[in-house]
């Protein structure tokens, strides 16, 4: 039996669960709500190849990463309170711009963070020829390692972005019972190989 998740409280433990995950953590950003309160959350981004909890995954010779080449995951963290973690998830959003590149991206949706990791490692599975055997303690450990992840509104979200430097900005709504919290965008850039 797990521990009972609880609420990253403050900018410094959400930057510190960011950097648990291996996620670098961007500009701290302020939001307002429905029960005139001033939310606080934190975004970031990992570059990939990577799984964050467990680093580089790699089963068999092949890649399982959540985070792939060419791809950043982005994160966001809401700061105190309980945000429920239940029914729709989508309100947080990327926009992002590759300064290599000159592309980029407006309203790309994140969910769940536990979600969006475990089904991109589990997607890659599935369709890497090897057997179910073979990546189900790794995908066990995998969900362990994630255990730190708090259910308090937590998001993230894989991102295709191509390789060069992302300036990404996280932005949008979570919601707590009949509150909705709406968070001006957390600003930061991202090397994406």
């Amino acid at each position: 039996m797990q521990p009972p998740q609880i609420p990253a409280e403050g900018v410094s433990a959400a930057n510190r669960l960011l950097r648990q995950l291996g996620i670098n953590a961007f500009t701290p950003t302020l939001g307002f709500s429905t029960d005139l309160t001033l939310p606080i959350g934190v975004g970031g981004a990992v570059a990939g190849p990577y799984t964050p909890g467990v680093g580089n995954l790699n089963v068999a010779g092949f890649s399982l990463n959540a985070v792939r080449r060419g791809e950043i995951l982005c994160g966001f963290v809401p700061v105190g309170g309980i945000f429920a973690d239940f029914g729709d998830k989508s309100g947080i959003h990327v926009a992002w711009f590759n300064l290599n590149t000159l592309r980029g991206g407006l309203d790309a949706p994140l969910g769940g963070l536990l979600d969006t990791v475990l089904d991109a490692v589990v997607s890659h599975a599935k369709a890497a020829p090897i057997p179910a055997a073979a990546y189900s303690a790794p995908v066990s450990a995998l969900k362990r390692a994630l255990a730190v992840v708090p259910s308090n509104g937590v998001r993230g979200g894989v991102i295709e972005t191509g390789p060069g430097l992302v300036l990404c900005a996280i932005y949008g709504t979570v919601k707590r019972g009949r509150t909705t919290y709406v968070f001006f965008p957390s600003f930061g850039i991202t090397e994406s190989h």
